[in-house]
């Protein structure tokens, strides 16, 4: 199992030199092409999470996406994954890449969110704390219905002069105009 950044797969697949058993890499963005060049048997096991050291996951529930060059090793990557979770998919290089685009909105672009609120706070001598209750309220409400369906606030209003009190309170900060006007255009194109 080659576990290592996207950037550096085929490179430890090159060390790994002749190798007779399933090499897998565990990337939601590679396509398995990138191992098969150098492995006959090879494969994908992309878990859909985010890592962090010394946090215990529990992997039982996080989905697993796999692909395989041989049928033989597909059978094999299910029955090992299957002892470790109950979501178990396959996907071809193609649709691992979507899912994987999806994860990075749902993860990394919130958690940016998430980070300049901090900072928009902290201007304000606030800690980060009193976003809590909205951030899992938000987080409950998209996991259980359909997140457009649930889109609140001045954009999706179509509220332009809140909106430009918005973007006039971020005059120190013109990175997160850009970002926030962004994202607020987005949303009043898809409602109104």
């Amino acid at each position: 199992m080659i576990a290592v950044s996207d950037s550096a797969v085929d490179e430890v697949a090159l060390q790994l030199g002749k190798f007779d058993g399933l090499v897998v890499h565990t990337a939601g963005s590679l396509d398995l092409r990138v191992l098969s060049a150098f492995f006959e048997n090879c494969g994908v096991f992309y878990p859909l999470q985010t890592f962090s050291k010394n946090v215990e996951l529990d992997l039982s529930v996080v989905p697993f996406f796999l692909e395989c060059s041989s049928s033989e090793g597909l059978r094999l990557l299910h029955s090992f994954t299957e002892q470790i979770s109950a979501y178990v998919f396959e996907a071809d290089s193609a649709t691992r890449l979507k899912i994987h685009t999806a994860g990075v909105f749902a993860s990394n672009y919130s958690n940016l969110m998430f980070g300049i609120a901090n900072e928009l706070l902290k201007d304000q001598h606030f800690k980060s704390e009193i976003l809590h209750p909205l951030i899992t309220e938000t987080a409950r409400k998209a996991l259980e219905t359909d997140p457009f369906s649930v889109q609140t606030g001045p954009a999706r209003r179509n509220d332009m002069l809140t909106i430009k009190k918005h973007l006039d309170s971020l005059a120190d900060h013109p990175q997160y105009a850009e970002i926030y006007k962004l994202l607020a255009d987005f949303i009043i194109q898809q409602y109104h």
